[in-house]
């Protein structure tokens, strides 16, 4: 039987709007300003105040006047349904978009991967707090919209010669910015968005402009941060970083800033990083590790200039600061499994909450839309149909957010209670008849899309990747190495968590069976996934890799 998400999600609903009247009351006086600071790809260790060997202390000061969660995660370990689902409170799979719903009809499994788009008719965090009073604004890397065909045409010819210092080009990189910016605005509810890239910068038409450009991004959030605090309006900023994805941080030093994705913006220069400590400290440490090094202390610098300005304009006090990543690195990326979904997460509010707490609890991206709601002093509308929950309870009454989390990526589904994983890897049926066949002579990835880099790199560290089920003790073997589902000590384990799995997998349109096809237990697959295997990687250009290789597990 399948279940409905309305009854799916009314028990939360229910459950988080009691909690709610506190913080109306408070919002009466003044509503607080939210801002969620959104990185790219990096894991929990890569932060000092986790313990990690690169010095940030404007992260410190986020996790010392605030929360830091140990065990939070997203909701899928890729750049676009992640970030779907922070916007959205849903899942991933709950994508009303045109063509993912062309390219999976109601009747078949999904592969959740880059294709998860949000469009203006799904309610997002912008859209709810602007229709409650808030000013709202996006600045940074979008990579959660598809430009219409009739948006793409009118996008000005920018060839990848292109010289950014000629005033022609200049003009039409102000106007791709236009409707790159006004396409944010209209499929996310935004206000405003400044400073847009609207994928990765690595993908810009223009060769010249493939750089990281921090200081363009943190000028357009501090551009709209002191707006908001003009005109006494209460206001939500996602701004949504580049560090730690590609291209390489290091490189990106060297450009002139002041060329943007907008063309020649000169009040950029005031926020650059501090170029020469940065090379500093890369001089003093190993080549594959100056990547890393460099966008995490951009990073930084960025998230110190907005923490100085909301001290500076005397609203920090009664500001919701939240910090987590889109997604963990290689070789988890892609993947169901923790290195791909275990992100750091830190959360202040001076004015509400304690000062450095860590948080044991698992919470979960999809938590913070009805988490800043509830800290506007709004309820959740139960037609919202939010996946997620309120962690606010979790900070201020240490209440558990969750009892086990859903995950999933490609053709994998994940349910775990923190200390177990269960994993469920179910290829299309058109590729197991492929198998079956020989028409193919490779087992599929868990994207199903042959030699994808992100796989291929993940597949050749986790031994079971291609075992149709997997059930992992994350206690005793935190780097998901030793497969259990055979084995009979936890069988009962096995069978809570099989039970848990299948009441969220009912609650999606699109079916998504538990039963294992038969060809998966055979040798023949068992060859083709080890013919997989024997591809190799691909090189990823940017990624950190001591002496050529991911050390993975650690050693």
């Amino acid at each position: 039987m399948k279940i409905s998400r309305r009854g799916f999600m009314r028990t939360a609903a229910l459950s988080a709007a009691s909690f709610a009247l506190p913080f109306s009351q408070c919002a009466q006086q003044r509503k607080p300003n939210i801002i969620l600071l959104f990185s790219d790809e990096l894991a929990p260790e890569y932060l000092s105040c986790n313990g990690g060997e690169i010095s940030t202390p404007n992260l410190d000061r986020l996790a010392g006047s605030g929360v830091r969660f140990t065990r939070a995660y997203t909701a899928a370990p890729m750049c676009t349904p992640s970030r779907f689902s922070v916007l959205s409170g849903k899942y991933p799979g709950r994508c009303e978009h045109k063509e993912f719903l062309e390219s999976f009809p109601p009747d078949t499994p999904y592969s959740i991967a880059w294709n998860t788009w949000l469009t203006s008719s799904l309610p997002t965090i912008a859209s709810e707090l602007s229709k409650n009073g808030y000013l709202t604004g996006m600045t940074g890397k979008w990579h959660v919209g598809k430009l219409p065909e009739s948006v793409e045409k009118e996008l000005p010819e920018l060839p990848a010669d292109a010289d950014p210092a000629d005033e022609d080009v200049q003009k039409k990189l102000q106007q791709h910015q236009k409707i790159v910016a006004d396409r944010v605005c209209h499929d996310a509810g935004f206000d405003q968005a400044l400073s847009v890239s609207w994928d990765n910068f690595d993908m810009f038409p223009v060769k010249q402009l493939r750089y990281h450009n921090f200081p363009w991004i943190t000028r357009g959030s501090v551009d709209f941060i002191r707006e908001a605090a003009r005109d006494q309006k209460p206001f939500f900023l996602y701004a949504a970083t580049t560090a730690v994805h590609g291209p390489h941080h290091a490189e990106s030093l060297e450009k002139d800033h002041r060329y943007t994705l907008e063309g020649f913006v000169p009040q950029v220069e005031k926020f650059r990083p501090p170029v020469d400590e940065i090379k500093q400290k890369l001089s003093q440490i190993p080549q594959y590790l100056h990547h890393k090094y460099a966008g995490m202390m951009e990073l930084d610098h960025h998230v110190g200039i907005i923490l100085d300005t909301l001290d500076e304009l005397g609203i920090a006090n009664n500001t919701l600061v939240a910090f987590v990543a889109d997604h963990n690195t290689e070789p988890g990326k892609a993947t169901c499994y923790e290195k791909g979904n275990h992100v750091p997460m830190l959360m202040t509010w001076p004015q509400r909450f304690p000062g450095e707490k860590i948080c044991k609890e698992m919470v979960q991206s999809i938590d913070l839309f009805p988490s800043f709601l509830y800290a506007a002093g709004l309820n959740v509308k139960e037609n919202l149909l939010l996946d997620g929950k309120s962690i606010l309870e979790t900070v201020l009454l240490d209440q558990p957010a969750h009892k086990f989390i859903y995950l999933e990526s490609g053709y994998t589904r994940a349910i775990s209670d923190g200390r177990f994983k269960y994993i469920v890897f179910r290829p299309p049926q058109n590729s197991i008849e492929q198998m079956k066949t020989g028409t193919s002579r490779h087992a599929p990835n868990h994207l199903d899309v042959f030699k994808q880099a992100h796989s291929q790199i993940a597949l050749t560290h986790y031994p079971h990747y291609f075992d149709p089920d997997q059930l992992y003790d994350l206690e005793n073997d935190p780097y998901e190495q030793i497969n259990l589902i055979d084995d009979p000590k936890h069988h009962e384990m096995l069978k809570t968590l099989k039970s848990e799995l299948e009441k969220r997998l009912r609650s999606f349109e699109h079916p998504f069976s538990l039963e294992i096809p038969d060809f998966m237990l055979t040798d023949a697959y068992k060859q083709l996934a080890e013919n997989t295997r024997a591809i190799g990687t691909d090189y990823i250009a940017w990624l950190p890799r001591d002496h050529g290789k991911i050390v993975w597990p650690p050693e």
